[in-house]
This record gives C-alpha cells, sequence and structure tokens, in this order.
C-alpha cells in the first residue's frame, strides 16, 4: 500500500486496450488520475517486483481482468496474494456474464469484488471506493498487529533482562532479531531487516582494548537509537560490531533503507576518530538492506551477513584471510 496521505495508486491489469482505456476514463472521472497499465498478467509482475530483483512499485489497488492469454486473472490473483508487497492489496476482477464459474475460482484465489462487463461506472466507482476504504482499514489494522507485537518484544525485554538485552549497548540481542524473524515466519508474515556494522571493527578493538571498544559501541548506540525507524521496527544489537533493525510485516525494504542511510550519515558526521583504519580516519558504517516473504526468512540474516563480509573483503577491509 501506498501512503495513505497521498492519492490512490491504481493498477489496471487488461490485456484488450479498449477496455483498459474505458476503465480509465470512468476512475479519472471519478478523481482517479494515478493509473498504470498492465497489458498481461506478466507485466503486472514485473511492476510489484514478483520474480525479479528489481524495485517494486507499490498499489492501493489492482483492477484486473479475469480473461486473459498465457496467465489469466486467476493464476495472477493466486501469485499476487503470495508476494509480500501485494498480499494485502484489494484486488477488482472484471468479468462477463458467461464467466461465473471462473468468478468463483478467482475469489477462492484471493479476489476482493468483482465488476460485470460491459462495466458501468457507477458500480466500477462504487466498488473501487469501497475497497480502497477497506485496504486503507486493513493496512491500520496490521499496524495494530506489529504495534502489539512490539510491545510483547518489549515486555519480554522487561522481563528477560539478562537473556536478551546486551548489557553493553542496553539495546536487544541479536537472539530477538531471530526470533522476531521466526515469530513472522509462523505467521506467514514478510519482514525487512537493515545491518550496520562498524567498519573495521576489530582493528579498533585489538588497537584501543576492549574498554574503548565498549565505549565507542555506547556512543555510536547513542547516536543509532533516536533516529527514527518504521512503526513496530526494532533495533538490536547482534555482536562484533553489528547492529540490525527488523521490521515485522514490511512489505519492501525501502524504510530500512532509508533508516540505515540516514544513520551511515549520522554517524560520519560525529567524526569519532578511529585510529587504526585501513579505510577511514574516522569511525563509519557500513548499511545492507533485505527483505523476505514468509518462506525466506530463515536465511535472510545469514545472507545479509555473507554479503555484508564479501562487500568488505572487496573494499580491501579484511587483511587476515584466516
Amino acid at each position: 500500500m501506498t501512503d495513505t496521505g497521498s492519492p490512490a495508486h491504481i493498477l489496471i491489469v487488461d490485456d484488450s486496450e479498449d477496455s483498459a482505456d474505458i476503465t480509465a476514463a470512468f476512475l479519472e472521472d471519478g478523481g482517479f488520475s494515478r493509473l498504470t497499465f498492465a497489458r498481461s498478467a506478466g507485466e503486472a509482475f514485473s511492476l510489484v517486483g514478483l520474480g525479479t530483483n528489481g524495485a517494486s512499485v507499490l498499489f492501493d489497488l489492482v483492477i484486473m481482468d479475469i480473461m486473459m492469454p498465457d496467465v489469466d486473472g486467476i493464476e495472477a490473483c493466486a501469485r499476487l496474494r503470495i508476494h509480500g508487497p501485494t498480499r494485502y492489496v484489494p484486488i477488482l476482477m472484471l468479468s462477463a456474464a458467461r464467466e461465473t464459474q471462473a468468478l468463483n475460482q478467482a475469489f477462492v484465489a484471493g479476489a476482493n469484488d468483482f465488476v460485470a462487463k460491459p462495466v458501468s461506472q457507477i458500480d466500477l466507482l462504487a466498488r473501487v471506493r469501497t475497497l480502497l476504504r477497506f485496504g486503507r482499514e486493513q493496512e491500520r489494522r496490521l499496524l495494530r498487529e506489529a504495534e502489539l507485537e512490539q510491545r510483547s518484544i518489549t515486555l519480554q525485554r522487561g522481563m528477560l533482562d539478562a537473556a536478551l538485552i546486551d548489557s553493553v549497548t542496553q539495546l536487544a540481542k541479536g537472539m530477538v532479531v531471530e526470533l522476531t524473524l521466526r515469530a513472522c515466519w509462523d505467521a506467514g508474515r514478510s519482514a525487512a531487516m537493515a545491518m550496520l556494522k562498524l567498519n573495521e571493527f576489530d582493528r579498533f578493538t585489538d588497537f584501543h582494548g576492549v574498554e574503548e571498544s565498549e565505549r565507542l559501541l555506547r556512543k555510536v548506540t547513542s547516536l543509532l537509537a533516536p533516529e527514527p525507524t518504521p512503526a513496530a521496527s526494532l533495533i538490536c544489537y547482534y555482536g562484533d560490531g553489528v547492529f540490525m533493525i527488523v521490521h515485522p510485516g514490511a512489505g519492501n525494504d525501502e524504510a530500512m533503507r532509508l533508516a540505515g542511510e540516514n544513520m551511515q550519515m549520522v554517524v560520519a558526521q560525529a567524526h569519532i576518530p578511529h585510529g587504526n583504519a585501513l579505510g577511514s580516519e574516522h569511525v563509519s558504517l557500513n548499511v545492507l538492506t533485505g527483505w523476505g516473504g514468509s518462506g525466506e526468512l530463515t536465511d535472510l540474516t545469514g545472507n545479509l551477513l555473507n554479503k555484508m563480509a564479501f562487500m568488505q573483503r572487496e573494499r580491501g577491509l579484511y587483511v587476515n584471510e584466516n
């Protein structure tokens, strides 16, 4: 879903240009101007990032013809429902009267409503407005659930201090990241993460000693903790100079990327002397983000750690490979 303060962004998926133009004209007359077109299910999948590694577009509503070549509206609907960013986006099907059986299958696949063809402007606009209200309410419900989940984690932090709170940073331990991802996996929810690693933290510790490295961690924590992050997200200290932010229920990692880049800039602007770095005279952060659907979360942390290690080797920040 897009920002609720922005005009609704609607995706029209129809292989018939004439039919799509009629739908668009009715919507524009009704005040909906943010329209995007896809001439096939494949084009729609590309737009929302399904099956690709590219950026995805967020939509508030999908209007889709039930009968299309190659991948029809039924299969397309089912695939959108298992894709994180479109899991909860309302889907309105366009159906001819003779397509009753196919329409029933579309509802089973996850469609929310339908408009009979030939399309009536009154029916179309009524259903579009209803589904947009439904989508906004569902988004609020998901945010409430995420807030409750966050409160649950906070309660656990208060009750299980020794097990879940890092003694140096006073942030949740890395264990909480894994517990949160496991909870999302069990609930069939997606999650996004940001990994923020202090560059050459081991060299700082070797040169300055453990006490100074702990002082550095507390200083960096004081810089990171006040910075804005998405609602229901949680910042943790994972160990070895690595901070993690986990965002349950996120549709993509865009908000994590922005938060990570902001924190990277805040640390850079603090001009904290390093004293033993190969790459910079000041302490700096390297940032990576990732997102996973419910079935991909078990590998998300490991993938980010491996990618971070590879990036640092590429930059020549490791001098010992043993």
